[in-house]
């Protein structure tokens, strides 16, 4: 029995509310389990009551708990549940994000990475990085060709792939031997062949050579984009900057070059817990191995849906749920967790439908096991007869003025607008939905993380301040900006005179 003060009587009430699959991932301690949970199935209630688990039922302390999750806000939610369940142990158990465990494990330890005099690279150094890069770059350079005046084009591309290099722990050969081996498989691509016969121009299964020309391109420009990466770390280097994503390649590096500081952690920790972990990336998952490969058979407890994979691609996450399992099958336990606490039963059914289209999916790739996911809503009792509708637009456009349509229709009758909402993937998405609200009247809220640098006041100030610099630095340098200048709105210029000396 630990010697952690007795829980309260919550604890035991979250103990005996478990359904029966929660009862069976909550109770299986030992080794490796894998649990489908999809959305709205109690995964913070059976993360935090398997926590008291351990706790009750073995001689683990709470400092020998690792519980990794994905944001800050997941770390709060699952603290203060865990809080409420087994009290101030809850405080001693490490509950972290990816990033705060490497982050602690770095402050810890600053005389072994010798990073003490490095700050973070914020948003602006970062633009103002590969702009370097890119102003690098000869004019008749492939990231540079046929952009006219607009030479940073590529700019926030080759933001996201250097993140996306990062944190995949890809190098620059491993991704042209992947361009390679997609190209090579082009012609044999059924995406890439015409479906139909169309008399005097092409037959069914000939190939679409324009289009494939144009796919060529564009990967020879990743490739290209793809061998500046070397270069903006050398940058950044030289800056004295680190990125976010640095720390776990830092932690990662550190415990390949120093044995000893990994076997500290992996002698702490006995019992890891992973919140969405199919939305863990390729550093990460190096990060865990390393952590429980000191274990031949790691008490692990992974939480995951491969149909809620947000981050990046679905068949890479995919696979990270079926490495888990062939590593550590035929003894992995898995549960999968089917009734659902938050929809109705159409919702759920409705969002199956769609799903089910999906091939990518671990129900059809576990093949010794069978088993479906198909979600049962809890609370049987149906609030509305309102049914869910799925409705397929033939491009975004027709999907936009149609949905901002209805909306002004509930305008007309008076309907409360402050009862409609638009969700979204991607914040980029609702752009088009702004600005069609503006133009029409339309009052909206909107609640994101605003980027300043992409204000449009903020990017006509920095054009204006690159065109002084251009200048500065050589007499008509900044002319090819002219034109963009002279139509920035608040400088208030008649656009016909503009016209004219342009």
């Amino acid at each position: 029995m630990s010697s952690t003060p007795s829980f309260n009587a919550l604890f035991a009430e979250s103990r005996a509310a478990l359904n029966d699959a929660q009862r069976e991932a909550v109770q299986h301690i030992e080794g490796a389990t894998l649990v489908i949970a999809g959305p709205g199935t109690g995964k913070t209630h059976i993360l935090a009551t398997r926590i008291g688990e351990i706790l009750t039922k073995t001689d683990a302390q709470p400092y020998n708990i690792l519980c990794l999750t994905f944001t800050d806000a997941g770390v709060r939610a699952m603290r203060e549940r865990l809080a409420a369940l087994i009290g101030a142990a809850a405080h001693k158990v490490r509950i972290q994000t990816f990033h705060g465990f490497c982050n602690r494990v770095i402050q810890d330890n600053l005389d072994m990475f010798g990073r003490q005099d490095l700050t973070a690279l914020d948003e602006l150094e970062r633009r103002q990085l590969i702009r370097t890069l890119l102003d690098e770059l000869p004019f008749e350079h492939i990231l540079k060709k046929g952009r006219g005046s607009d030479v940073y084009f590529y700019e926030k591309h080759l933001a996201d792939l250097f993140k996306l290099m990062k944190t995949e722990a890809w190098t620059q050969p491993f991704v042209a031997r992947a361009i390679d081996e997609y190209l090579q498989d082009l012609p044999e691509n059924n995406d890439f062949k015409y479906k139909i016969s169309k008399k005097g121009l092409f037959e069914k299964g000939d190939l679409k050579t324009e289009t494939i020309e144009a796919e060529t391109e564009r990967m020879e420009r990743l490739r290209a984009a793809s061998q500046l990466y070397i270069r903006y770390e050398v940058l950044k280097t030289a800056a004295n900057r680190y990125d976010f994503d640095d720390m776990i390649i830092w932690v990662i590096e550190a415990f390949e070059r120093l044995p000893f500081l990994l076997r500290g952690f992996q002698e702490q920790f006995l019992y890891f817990l992973i919140d969405e972990f199919q939305d863990t990336n390729g550093a990460q998952n190096r990060l865990l191995g390393q952590l429980i490969d000191f274990w031949q058979q790691p008490n692990i407890f992974i939480v995951g849906d491969d149909d809620q994979a947000i981050y990046e691609f679905q068949g890479a996450r995919l696979k990270s749920l079926l490495d888990f399992h062939a590593t550590y099958s035929p003894d992995v336990k898995v549960v999968v967790l089917k009734n659902n606490y938050r929809s109705s039963q159409h919702i759920l059914d409705a969002a199956a439908n769609i799903v089910d289209n999906n091939k990518l999916r671990i129900v059809n790739n576990l093949n010794d096991i069978k088993f479906d996911k198909k979600l049962t809503a809890f609370h049987k009792k149906e609030t509305t007869d309102i049914l869910p509708k799925i409705i397929e637009y033939p491009n975004r456009f027709q999907e936009l003025t149609d949905i901002v349509a209805q909306i002004e229709t509930l305008k007309s009758q008076n309907i409360p607008l402050s009862n409609t909402a638009i969700i979204y993937a991607r914040h980029r998405a609702a752009e088009p939905f702004l600005k069609l609200f503006e133009k029409k009247g339309i009052p909206y809220s909107v609640r994101r993380a605003i980027n300043i640098l992409d204000e449009p006041i903020i990017q006509n100030l920095r054009l204006l301040l690159q065109y002084i610099q251009l200048e500065e630095n050589q007499y008509l340098s900044g002319e090819y900006l002219m034109f963009k200048i002279l139509n920035i709105n608040f400088l208030n210029i008649n656009k016909n005179f503009t016209l004219k000396i342009t």
